[in-house]
């Protein structure tokens, strides 16, 4: 840092004090202190003193982090990058990225300075080149390349590293200034033996292979030389990442490293040059089986690891398993690392094995992630299972039946999640219409996950979803297990006529709980229907069973909590039938749920009429009343639309009409105004041009066919 003489520290704003009153300045006041404070660096910078020069460059600084332009200071920067002093000189190079680009007028003064500034000491030359790299553009770039391409030749390592990164940037920027130059800088990295230097040059080689790619084979023989000899740890895996682009271009390069990455294998103890090697392997090397085997051996030490981040790179190098053989080769050494793994490798595992999961290890899979959820992933363990054993419909699961009494109860206890509740409701679904014969255990399903559901708890937890029940104004809530219970309901009631009657007398009872009609107040009009669909099959097959006085106790119980209008008068009618029911009445009702209704497919039903009588166009809301009040408002508006349209179209008209008086009126103004302009003469009478003709024609030019070309006009 300069040091202030007394006299400019008296009469001199250091940065500090700028800073200082910017901070205690009022909004009001900003700018008229970002103004007084330019004005003052303008003089500072044109000072002799160097300190002076410094302190304004500072403030500069200062300025443009306060977000004010400093592109007035373009040339004062740009003079100070070439003056003597390395402090000052390292100040406005760093600020010139600031005031310089492609628009800028100062860049033959850049170009310039620059070409002075690499013939002076290493220091400097290593400075201009940073400041080159980061305001190279296309102009800059051309002027200064066979400069640049100069001190890839220096003596200093450092010099060479850094401009070898420069030219990665010029060549990025125009590729045209890569074939010739390209080819000197190759020779040059052949002959370098600084580590740091090749290490540019890979990354040279990168650059050049995304805008020119169809240079790669420029690579090849300088790649292949220095995975042969190198020893860098930290090069190689450099080595390894461009050979792998150069196997993706030239397949037949990874039969020249095989024995090399062998070779890599067998001695390196470096887990990054190992975790690269089998990276690479497992991409582009799966049919060398032998090189293979040796990297699935570093990767089942990976995956065992006690360091997380390197069970983290295992599971990385398993994405690009292409089968799930090659997988389950490695799945003993996965589900182990599943056990003791964080909660982002939870995830990178269940996402392998919902790409992989097969009918072999299906069972494996499903009853490890149900043993050893925990709180943190129980709700992505759930949804990849779900999709696990939903995929392909269902092409993993080869015993239907285990699947429904074993695994999908303890599913069904393990949700949390409304999302995960609607794809639960989704595989039941699916899983009943695809294995029709299923049905028969709805009543086993029900009772294994609904008596779990009455014990945990009498009221709602969790989060709830809000519902509005359409036609009504019933507000209710749902939360994961009310939407499995509703499903659950739903299937019992779709194979109330397949199951047993001693089936239909649990379920009975098992609903009699208080807490089921407590806990599940939306689902009562579900319930209501599963009694009735009960009552009726009990009725037919035993009409003296000692549970159908219970049945019809539930279902009183249930009109006495039910508030929609609708559900209440058919409940009134069910009650009205319990009293006085009759065999006629019986039969009549039994015919209605005697044919399950099959899952409909919207596509086909538009090509299926409607049987004769039923009107589809009818609503199904009984309250007529309701429904007569919304037909006479839809037609009072149907009769008014007409009206509405004709005083919107005269309303249009008349706009129209008012627009056009008022542009011929300015007209007419405008042609008052012009008036007096238009009778004015000028007295000085116009100089008229004349055109000689006489002046000596271009050559092959003939006067004969310029006349000749007159005369046709």
């Amino acid at each position: 840092m300069f040091h202030l003489s007394q006299m400019d520290q008296i009469f001199l704003k250091s940065l500090a004090d700028v800073v200082r009153t910017s901070r205690t300045t009022s909004q009001y006041d900003k700018l008229t202190f970002t103004t007084q404070t330019i004005a003052d660096i303008k003089n500072e910078i044109q000072s002799r003193q160097e300190s002076v020069r410094y302190q304004a460059l500072l403030k500069l600084f200062f300025l443009a982090m306060e977000g004010n332009n400093i592109r007035w200071a373009e040339f004062q920067i740009i003079n100070l990058m070439g003056c003597a002093d390395f402090q000052l000189k390292l100040g406005a190079q760093l600020a010139a990225h600031l005031v310089i680009d492609s628009q800028s007028q100062g860049l033959i003064m850049v170009t310039n300075v620059f070409q002075k500034e690499f013939k002076n000491g290493h220091v400097e030359c290593s400075a201009t080149l940073s400041c080159l790299g980061t305001i190279a553009n296309k102009d800059l770039s051309d002027s200064l390349l066979t400069h640049v391409l100069k001190l890839t030749t220096n003596t200093k390592p450092l010099i060479r590293k850094k401009a070898i990164a420069v030219l990665s940037k010029i060549f990025t920027i125009n590729p045209l200034n890569i074939p010739g130059n390209l080819e000197m800088v190759i020779q040059q990295l052949q002959k370098e033996s600084n580590i740091s230097v090749l290490a540019c040059g890979i990354s040279l080689f990168c650059s050049v292979m995304k805008v020119a790619p169809k240079l790669y084979p420029l690579f090849l023989s300088i790649v292949y030389d220095q995975i042969s000899k190198q020893k860098s740890n930290w090069l190689l895996i450099k080595l390894v990442r461009i050979s792998n682009k150069l196997i993706s271009l030239e397949p037949r390069f990874q039969g020249k490293l095989i024995e090399h990455y062998t070779r890599l294998l067998n001695q390196t103890n470096s887990k990054s040059l190992q975790y690269e090697l089998v990276y690479s392997i497992m991409k582009y090397f799966k049919n060398h089986s032998q090189l293979y085997e040796s990297a699935g051996d570093i990767l089942k030490q990976f995956l065992n690891h006690q360091d997380p981040n390197l069970r983290c790179l295992g599971l990385e190098c398993l994405t690009h398993i292409s089968s799930s053989a090659g997988l389950m080769e490695f799945q003993e050494q996965i589900l182990e690392s599943f056990k003791k793994s964080d909660y982002f490798s939870k995830l990178q595992i269940l996402q392998l094995f919902k790409d992989f999961t097969n009918q072999q290890n299906f069972q494996t899979v499903i009853e490890f992630f149900l043993k050893y959820s925990d709180l943190e992933s129980n709700h992505k363990i759930i949804e990849s299972l779900i999709f696990i054993i939903m995929k392909d419909k269902f092409i993993n699961v080869d015993d239907p039946e285990k699947l429904l009494l074993v695994y999908i109860p303890v599913i069904a206890q393990k949700i949390d999640t409304i999302d995960n509740a609607i794809r639960f409701k989704e595989l039941l679904f699916e899983l009943l219409t695809r294995v029709p014969g299923l049905k028969v255990y709805s009543d086993q399903l029900c009772n294994q996950i609904l008596q779990t559901y009455a014990i945990q708890s009498d009221t709602l937890q969790g989060p709830t979803l809000n519902i509005v029940q359409r036609h009504t104004q019933l507000k209710y809530s749902l939360n994961h297990r009310e939407i499995i219970f509703k499903s659950l309901i739903m299937i019992v009631g779709e194979s109330v006529k397949l199951l047993k009657l001693d089936a239909l007398t649990n379920i009975i009872k098992f609903l009699e709980q208080l807490n089921i009609l407590n806990c599940y107040e939306s689902s009562l009009s579900d319930i209501d229907s599963l009694l009735f669909k009960i009552y009726i099959q009990i009725i037919k097959t035993d009409p003296s069973n000692d549970i159908i006085p219970q049945i019809e106790q539930l279902i009183k119980n249930i009109y006495n909590k039910l508030h929609n209008i609708s559900i209440v008068k058919i409940s009134f009618f069910y009650e009205s039938f319990i009293l006085n029911k009759t065999k006629e009445q019986l039969q009549q009702l039994y015919n209605l749920y005697a044919e399950d209704l099959p899952p409909i497919n919207l596509e086909a039903q538009k090509l299926i009429k409607p049987p004769e009588g039923l009107d589809i166009t009818q609503s199904f809301q009984i309250d007529i009343e309701e429904i007569e009040k919304i037909k006479n408002s839809n037609n009072d508006q149907l009769e008014q639309k007409p009206i509405i349209q004709q005083l919107e179209q005269a309303d249009l008209v008349s706009k129209e009409q008012e627009d056009q008086n008022t542009q011929i009126l300015k007209q007419e103004e405008n042609e008052e105004e012009l008036k007096p302009l238009n009778t004015k003469t000028d007295p000085i009478p116009k100089k008229v041009f004349t055109i000689n003709r006489d002046e000596e024609l271009p050559p092959g030019v003939n006067q004969n066919d310029i006349n000749q070309s007159k005369e046709e006009e």
